[in-house]
């Protein structure tokens, strides 16, 4: 990383105009994103800021941008809502900033970077494309000018909004509906990048003109003035609202780190080397907490900002930092002007942003169906969590239903078959038979990944051993596939239960750790220690020679009417 802070002449116009363009494209996004967590819309600017330039200076993805996102938003809005009136909702947000920071960076620092793959591709599908629904039903409020007093959600708000079309501000829809129009057709022409920007400067100096004072401000509701009183000045976090806090900032984490976590591979390095995802977590957390100090709202990875970074000519993390600095210095020069943005022209922004992300989560989830219905219908569902309770058990919901889902398919995900030693000497695979010949020794093996859900199976998988003496089951248990306790208590169960119909189980290619394991628990002792052969260099070596004992044991003669048949 150290390498790739060195300074270099050549890629500075590239990296400033870069620069230039996330930070424009940060004016209007972070002041609307500030709007969604229900916050002042300069946080949103101050996001940009340090934030970004700490984590652009630290991550292992060089163009990876970390400023304010839409469902850290959300779920900034619904944890700073749970709290009461007698906390500072800014104090509160810059301490939630604080500790979403510290649990990401604790995240990288323990390199739990690949935990984030456990949550499955379908159900974060399902949680972008509810954010994006709450994110829109959300802002129908400031597009029409009528706030909702129903108390069952964005859902019935939104239906309460179009049965009160009368009350509606007629100003703000009209700006707001020519604001959508307008970012529809920017986005199919060459200036789709700038078309957030171009219709807020057009709906500002529309309302300017106009003169229309009946359409509410971002100075009606924030005071944004210009020169260095408009940087961010230092504050602390409130320690004593950490405790509340806490589950939204588990929440938030969760969510910024998911939403990062295939950033790397749409906008790999230029210099070949693969992203490290846990140095990632680890870059946004400093920025996060760096940013906490100086009014920041939680920020993640952005898919969408970064990608301005790279069509934008960025070639170093350098372009990263010049978008924070060139945010901030906008603002010094021009921050009184943002009090003349309307909000219903930032709402239109966001509206517009919401639909473009549910039609193409949509058609993702179309083609899910059609590969993984089980994963598809838990992205459905958390939807319908998010729509109806609340992001923070949609979130917690979707990670429930990911790791089931996982675990339902890892316990099916394997298959039992006889192993045969042919003419030639080679091992070949063949179904199990119903029962376990008698005199014969069976070699078994377990193909897959074994999850202790899958052990319960065994005992119906397995060939009966019911009328049949003098028979061996050798089980290959390579790759440590019964180190669970459930599975070694079904092991000395097994052996048990063909000890006591006059047979034995043999284990082959037993690794040194499941051993240990076997030792520890006291299996070795029920199994027998000539009955247990480690695992060999040389393939298929352990078992030939659990077999050539199989061999003997079944050809030594037995004491008549005993049980335990190994010869004295």
């Amino acid at each position: 990383m150290f390498e790739s802070l060195k300074w270099r002449r050549e890629t500075l116009l590239p990296d400033l105009g870069a620069g230039l363009s996330v930070a424009l494209v940060s004016i209007p996004e972070g002041m609307a994103y500030a709007m969604v967590a229900g916050v002042n819309p300069v946080y949103g600017l101050y996001t940009g800021m340090l934030t970004t330039i700490v984590a652009s200076l630290t991550a292992n993805t060089s163009l990876l941008i970390v400023t304010s996102t839409n469902a850290l938003a959300l779920v900034t809005a619904d944890h700073l809502s749970d709290l009461g009136r007698d906390a500072d909702p800014a104090r509160a947000l810059f301490t939630l900033t604080f500790l979403v920071g510290v649990i990401m960076a604790l995240l990288g620092a323990l390199k739990l970077g690949s935990v984030i793959r456990f949550v499955s591709r379908e159900v974060m599908t399902g949680f972008v494309f509810a954010t994006a629904l709450l994110m829109v039903l959300g802002q129908l409020k400031d597009l029409v000018g009528y706030t909702s007093t129903s108390q069952y959600g964005k859902v019935a708000q939104a239906l309460d909004t179009f049965r009160h079309v009368p009350d509606w501000n007629y100003a703000e829809t009209i700006v707001g509906g020519m604001s959508i129009v307008a970012l529809v057709l920017l986005s199919r022409s060459r200036l789709k990048h700038w078309a957030g920007l171009l219709v807020i400067f057009l709906a500002s100096l529309f309302v300017y003109v106009a003169g229309w004072s009946q359409v509410k401000l971002v100075a009606d509701i924030a005071n944004v003035t210009s020169g260095l009183a408009a940087l961010p000045t230092p504050i602390l976090p409130d320690i004593t609202l950490m405790p509340a806090l806490m589950l939204g900032a588990i929440a938030g984490s969760v969510v910024g780190l998911a939403e990062s976590s295939g950033i790397g591979t749409a906008y790999p390095n230029r210099d070949g080397k693969r992203s490290d995802m846990s140095k990632d977590f680890l870059a946004q957390g400093l920025g996060n907490i760096a940013g906490s100090f100086f009014q920041a709202m939680p920020a993640g990875g952005s898919l969408s900002r970064t990608g301005i970074n790279v069509e934008g000519g960025g070639r170093t993390r350098w372009a990263g930092v010049y978008s924070g600095v060139l945010l901030a210095l906008v603002l010094v020069l021009f921050g009184s002007y943002s009090g003349l943005i309307p909000m219903c022209g930032l709402s239109a922004l966001l509206i517009f942003i919401g639909f473009g992300i549910m039609i193409r989560e949509g058609r993702e989830l179309a083609v899910s169906w059609q590969i993984s219905r089980l994963n598809t219908a838990a992205a459905f569902l958390t939807i319908v969590i998010a729509a109806t309770v609340d992001l923070t058990a949609a979130i917690f919901s979707g990670i429930g239903l990911s790791l089931l889902t996982y675990a339902v398919v890892s316990s099916n995900q394997f298959r039992i078959v006889r192993m045969i030693k042919n003419s030639d000497g080679r091992w070949e695979d063949h179904p199990l038979p119903e029962t376990i010949p008698s005199n014969e020794a069976v070699v078994i093996e377990v193909r897959g990944t074994v999850f202790f859900a899958s052990v319960y199976m065994f005992d119906d998988l397995l060939p009966s051993s019911e009328g049949t003496k003098n028979s061996v089951a050798i089980i290959r248990a390579r790759d440590r596939q019964i180190e669970s306790l459930t599975a070694l208590k079904w092991v000395v169960k097994y052996a048990a239960k063909l000890r006591s119909t006059g047979n034995k189980l043999m284990l082959a290619d037993v690794e040194t750790e499941t051993l240990e394991k076997l030792e520890s628990f006291g299996a070795l002792d029920e199994l027998g220690h000539e009955n247990v052969f480690g695992s060999q260099p040389t393939i298929h070596a352990s078992i030939e020679e659990a077999l050539a004992a199989a061999e003997v044991w079944i050809a030594a003669p037995k004491p008549s009417g005993s049980t335990d048949q190994d010869p004295e």
